[in-house]
């Protein structure tokens, strides 16, 4: 047996000898053998605990979010609310608004028909008791303050001397008696008018100088319009108008005349003029943006064309202010003849 055997059994035989020995020998060789294997478990656990962190925190990150937008969606909806709310709290008041509107409108359109019925009532027994006594007697219900009530019940335009309410074309001229009628101005002749209170204005511009008005159809109103009758027109007045179905019929009715066309399209103006009594100042329709006709305005029938001066880039004038300061010029050249005789009609 060689020494290395020899030596090695000897060890064997120590170490089955003294087990404190074989032990620490073997924890020895446990512990040189785990060594490195205890540094990977450290690398793997140290990942996978940054990893977890990392996880964590965009779940936290996610909640927040997710509060923030929970918590703007319910401000959202509470803003939507109130002004919900709000607008229908404003929808309710002017539903309110309009009933009561309705109510009071109601309540005067009963009280209107009632104080027409009595002035209706009122009128008959006034005029049975004029036609038994065989005199005329004026009804005082149908003005107010100088104008005609709008609830007065006849549906005439009208009254006569007596303020009895009469039609008008009963009352107007026809285009033979305009042309043989001797006036001291010349006429007005307005081509088919739209504004009631335009011609209403120029019926009693015509009745206070004298004039004669022409009327060119088609009108754009009833000659019953409300607003003619705002300018409370009596008989007087509306024995200076005349219709006629168009503009040839009135040059055919009015031979003798000469029409001078009043338009913003004319070089000459108005003062440049020397008016006769029987000359026909023709204006145009309004309001100032329909264009003047300008085959009437500049046709054979009209002799010539004039305009009143007025500052550039500016709205025309009012209609029946234009035909005022027109046929007063007119007026004032002829010496304002007629101006104190009493009119016979």
């Amino acid at each position: 047996m060689t020494n290395e055997q020899n030596t090695s059994g000897n060890a064997s035989t120590k170490a089955a000898q003294n087990p404190k020995t074989s032990e620490s020998t073997s924890n020895f060789t446990r512990k040189s053998t785990s060594e490195p294997m205890s540094e990977s478990t450290t690398t793997t656990v140290s990942h996978s605990a940054r990893n977890s962190v990392s996880h964590d925190a965009t779940k936290i990150a996610a909640a927040v979010n997710e509060s923030k937008n929970a918590i703007n969606s319910a401000a959202a909806r509470t803003k939507h609310s109130e002004e919900f709310a709000a607008r229908k709290d404003y929808v309710e008041e002017l539903a309110k608004r309009e009933a009561a509107r309705k109510i009071a409108q109601q309540e005067q359109n009963r009280a209107a028909q009632a104080q027409a019925s009595a002035a209706q009532a009122q009128s008959s027994r006034t005029g049975a008791q004029a036609q038994g006594s065989g005199t005329q007697v004026k009804q005082s219900t149908m003005f107010e303050y100088g104008y005609r009530k709008k609830n007065y019940a006849p549906d005439e335009l009208i009254t006569d001397a007596h303020g009895n309410p009469i039609t008008v074309s009963d009352t107007m001229l026809t285009a033979i008696e305009a042309s043989k009628r001797v006036t001291h101005t010349p006429h007005l002749c307005f081509y088919e008018p739209r504004i009631p209170g335009n011609t209403g204005s120029a019926i009693r511009l015509c009745a206070v100088t004298g004039s004669i008005l022409h009327l060119i159809e088609p009108l754009g109103f009833d000659l019953k319009d409300t607003k003619l009758r705002r300018a409370g027109l009596d008989y007087h007045d509306m024995a200076h108008v005349v219709i006629h179905p168009s503009f040839e019929a009135m040059v055919e009715a009015m031979p003798d005349s000469r029409i001078i066309a009043f338009t913003a399209h004319a070089e000459k103006t108005y003062t440049d003029v020397q008016y006769k009594p029987t000359d026909i100042l023709l204006f145009g329709p309004e309001p100032g943006d329909i264009p003047d006709p300008m085959d009437v305005f500049f046709g054979p029938h009209v002799t010539e064309q004039v305009k009143l001066p007025m500052r550039p880039s500016l709205r025309s004038l009012n209609l029946t202010n234009t035909a005022s300061i027109a046929l007063y010029e007119a007026w004032r050249q002829l010496d304002f003849s007629g101006a104190g005789e009493v009119e016979q009609l």
